[in-house]
């Protein structure tokens, strides 16, 4: 039965029409439930139509979308034997079916081709029975089921394209989107793409060498841009990276046969090309489905992207809170050298508070200097990118399809790599340049829907995983020995403050400035607790030239000038703050002095209370304070001056 397109068991509102052998959809139409439906020719769903799959829809040719698609049921089957080439696209820029299923067997076949920044959404399973899904440049497919893996093939791969550095000195980490039965490799299934325009389902598998030369060789084309040889990789150069402390001796090498799990990265350099990027073919089957690698607390893995789509850091970082806490993106800084010493470069960073580029010389940090091209990591990871995570307890690092999300390179809000989901928050990029002009950017973020304090919090503060010998972080709960590069905290009062490290190794001017704010418009100040100094950070940056050493106490941003933070009324200096244990805050001041107002702030910067009623000509002020345990901050207010005082409700 159903071998015959029938429309009767089709429940169709709106209009269908035929035009220059089209068939388009300007209304509705509903492919019930166990209903076969065939479309011989070019099948439109125009910027009216809304497009329910429930049943089985058959194509001979190709699917454009450029209105609303939807599926709870059933399998979009995109089956020819005339066709050799099927293809889906469309100004919706996606589509959305249950199952998919690819069975092109015309002479010749190739399969189907989805357009570039096209979103292929598949709820359930993907079957290649015959033929193979091209990916074109920055098409995505996004799988949305729980569990484990429940494509099938009997014949027929994703091919799916991404770009790395070509300058055989780089690395690039990387993480394979497909796999060849089960694991990936090299000589499997990544490709060379320097033909994929003009030859899409065709890639040439790339070519290995080891030992010297160390450099890889790029691609040989013929005069129609084919390629005739494909690109040369050195093999030493591979590495993945064991479950570790950190030591160098936990690289561990690959060759062009070595197998990796989906999820596991790697690293490689580029093929000397003459080209900005090159480009590479990554051909298999799609990963998809829940992965997880075990680790310990206090170690590191190098991990990556799994998917044939963008990942979401925030969502995966929420997966995962209680064993990693943030990202970490290797960026080269345009090394010239195999020689480990001389290698330039460093770790961008990723987590729920935002991002922050490496430190690294700082005219290529985007903003900063005069040709930028460095910026942070943005929420979203890109396909087929590596990254490391440090390990802050025990348990299984998962992935899983909820984390996938689509968003292509070129539109992933990279300008500044902040929290690219609530615009609530605000944020202040603090910079430091040594004399060598390396740049450090240290990330303080204020999010009023987190849950973070001025404590450490998992996932909204993030240890710098290289610190130079001239360097500056965050100190958190008065540890100097954690140094932070990124702290978030749940929002703003003028009266915080931030300590920070600063390492100086070398004679010189050191430089700290304000490298940019978000949805920020207070000034921002550098205090110096030693010389009991401010300086404007908002007008002009902050240089000195200070002896080596590690200064780990002295510096703080604040967001009052000195004036303002220190007391210059020696009646003031005489007044006493406490709490009495008896539900009291008890302000012991001269009878002289009159008080204006008490403040009362939590340490996320909230204000609690406030008291100006019956104030002046009293010696001891008792405040009532029946607030939960914990430190709150006091301020004093008076006509010329303030105190502020910390205590603690026990």
């Amino acid at each position: 039965m159903n071998l015959k397109p029938k429309l009767l068991p089709v429940f169709v509102l709106g209009i269908c029409s035929l035009a220059n052998a089209q068939i388009i959809n300007n209304g509705i139409i509903k492919i019930t439930t166990n209903t076969n439906v065939f479309v011989q020719d070019e099948y439109t769903n125009d910027s009216s139509g809304n497009h329910v799959c429930d049943g089985n829809f058959y194509l001979n040719s190709n699917f454009v979308n450029n209105g609303t698609t939807s599926a709870s049921s059933g399998t979009t089957y995109f089956k020819s034997a005339t066709n050799n080439l099927l293809t889906l696209s469309g100004t919706s820029d996606n589509a959305n079916f249950y199952n998919l299923e690819i069975d092109v067997t015309a002479a010749d076949k190739k399969g189907v081709s989805v357009a570039n920044n096209f979103a292929l959404q598949v709820a359930n399973a993907v079957h290649f029975k015959s033929g193979d899904l091209r990916l074109v440049g920055e098409a995505q497919l996004i799988q949305e089921h729980a569990g484990t893996d429940n494509n099938t093939a009997v014949s027929g791969k994703l091919l799916v394209d991404q770009q790395g550095t070509v300058s055989p000195f780089q690395y690039d980490y990387w993480s394979s989107p497909v796999t060849n039965g089960g694991m990936f490799s090299l000589s499997g299934g990544k490709f060379d793409g320097s033909d994929a325009v003009i030859n899409a389902f065709n890639p040439t598998q790339i070519l290995f060498n080891s030992g010297s030369p160390y450099n890889g060789l790029p691609s040989v084309l013929d005069g129609g841009g084919n390629v005739t040889t494909a690109l040369t990789i050195n093999t030493r150069w591979l590495y993945k990276y064991s479950r570790g402390s950190g030591s160098y001796a936990e690289w561990i090498a690959l060759n062009g046969s070595s197998t990796l799990l989906p999820g596991e990265g790697y690293t490689m350099k580029g093929p000397n090309a003459l080209t900005a990027k090159q480009n590479y073919v990554y051909y298999g089957l799609p990963n998809n489905g829940d992965y997880q690698f075990a680790i310990t607390t206090g170690e590191s893995i190098l991990l990556g992207n799994p998917y044939p789509s963008a990942l979401d850091a925030e969502k995966f970082l929420n997966d995962n809170i209680s064993v990693v806490e943030s990202l970490y993106f290797w960026v080269d800084g345009g090394s010239t050298s195999h020689v480990l010493s001389d290698y330039l470069g460093g770790y961008a960073i990723r987590n729920l508070t935002g991002g922050t580029p490496p430190s690294i010389a700082s005219p290529l940090i985007s903003g900063i200097g005069t040709s930028g091209t460095v910026t942070a990591p943005s929420q979203y990871v890109p396909i087929a990118k590596g990254f490391f995570v440090l390990a802050i307890g025990s348990g299984n690092v998962v992935f899983n399809n909820s984390q996938r999300y689509f968003k292509t390179e070129s539109n992933r809000l990279v300008s500044q790599g902040s929290n690219d989901l609530d615009a609530s928050n605000k944020y202040l990029r603090i910079g430091y340049e040594d004399p060598e002009g390396f740049h450090r950017q240290l990330l303080l973020g204020f999010m009023p829907n987190s849950s973070a304090d001025l404590s450490y919090n998992p996932g909204y503060d993030a240890i710098q995983l290289m610190t130079r010998e001239d360097d500056v972080f965050f100190i958190i709960d008065n540890n100097p020995n954690k140094q932070y590069a990124i702290q978030g905290v749940n929002g703003f009062s003028e009266f915080m403050e931030f300590p920070i490290g600063l390492v100086i190794s070398e004679a010189g001017t050191h430089q700290l400035m304000l490298d940019a704010v978000e949805n920020f418009t207070e000034t921002v100040y550098l205090k110096d607790n030693l010389l009991n100094t401010t300086h404007d950070l908002t007008a002009s940056n902050f240089e000195i030239n200070l002896p080596a050493g590690d200064y780990l106490d002295r510096f703080s941003i604040v967001f009052q000038p000195a004036e303002t933070l220190t007391t210059s009324n020696p009646e003031l200096e005489q007044t006493l703050v406490y709490y009495n244990g008896e539900n009291h805050i008890v302000v012991s001041k001269p009878s002289s002095l009159e008080v204006d107002s008490v403040d009362v702030y939590n340490m996320l910067g909230q204000h609690i209370l406030s008291v100006s009623e019956n104030l002046k000509n009293q010696n001891k002020i008792l405040i009532p304070f029946t607030n939960s345990q914990g430190v709150y901050l006091v301020v004093i207010n008076s006509k010329s001056s303030k105190k502020s005082t910390k205590i603690l409700k026990y």
